[in-house]
Formats: structure tokens, sequence, C-alpha cells
């Protein structure tokens, strides 16, 4: 086994070689022995492998967390919250609305109507079709 095939091995089956085929594992504890390099890699694999560990622990809720989920969400303040039109709200909302049709205004002005259907499709993509107008062959 080489180092490069036992780090592929790392990243595929973890740290634990017990985990690993037989032939595999032989080779990687040969490996570890012989190069320093590979008992680092194994090392830092290991460490991860803790890091992930902790990270994952499922969070244990009991029947005392859901009831005070649920309290909490048949609490009156949150029934009386609906969504009220303000002037900020219509100002954002006409803006967004102001750039969609800018921009498709833009899309259907770069959109020649005198080609095929896959005009649209040859300026996201780069066909060569639509190379002709443009030098980089694709919007995107």
């Amino acid at each position: 086994m080489n180092l490069e095939r036992f780090e592929e091995m790392l990243g595929r089956l973890g740290s634990d070689l017990k985990r690993w085929p037989a032939p595999d594992r032989a080779a990687a504890e040969a490996l570890i022995a012989a190069d320093s390099r590979a008992a680092d890699l194994h090392g830092q694999a290991q460490q991860l492998d803790r890091l992930l560990a902790v990270a994952v622990v499922p969070v244990a809720v009991d029947s005392a967390a859901m009831g005070r989920i649920m309290a909490g969400i048949d609490h009156p303040r949150h029934r009386d919250q609906t969504l009220q039109p303000t002037r900020r709200l219509f100002a954002w909302a006409s803006a967004a609305m102001v750039v969609f049709l800018v921009a498709g205004f833009a899309a259907g002005v770069a959109i020649p109507s005198n080609q095929g259907e896959d005009t649209l499709a040859g300026l996201m993509f780069g066909s060569s079709a639509t190379t002709s107008t443009s030098d980089s062959g694709s919007v995107l």
C-alpha cells in the first residue's frame, strides 16, 4: 500500500483500522509503522473522528422539554402577531419588482428573436451558434 492509497482509505473508511478489510488493514498497519507521514495522517484522521463523534451526539429531548416547547407555541403572544403592511415593506416589494422588470427587459433585449428556440440555452451555456455575439460564448 502506498501513501496515496492509504490516504484514500482513511477518507473512505475512517481511522479505525478494525473496520477496514483484513488485507488493507495489515498493509495500513505496516505502512504506519514504517512511514512517519502515514502515522501523522492516521493521527489526524483519529482526531477528526473524535471531533465528529462529539459533534453528532444527539440531544436528549424529554417530555418536560417538549412540554415547554408546546407551551411556548400556545402562548397568546404568538397568536396575535400578523404581518402588517408598512411603508418599508411596500418600498422593498416595489424595489424587488423593478429589479425583476429591468432584468426581464435586459434578457429580452439580449436574446435576438431571429434565431432558433435554443438561443437562451446558447447564451447560458456557450453554444457555437451564439459565439459570434459575444467573446466568451456564455453569459454564465
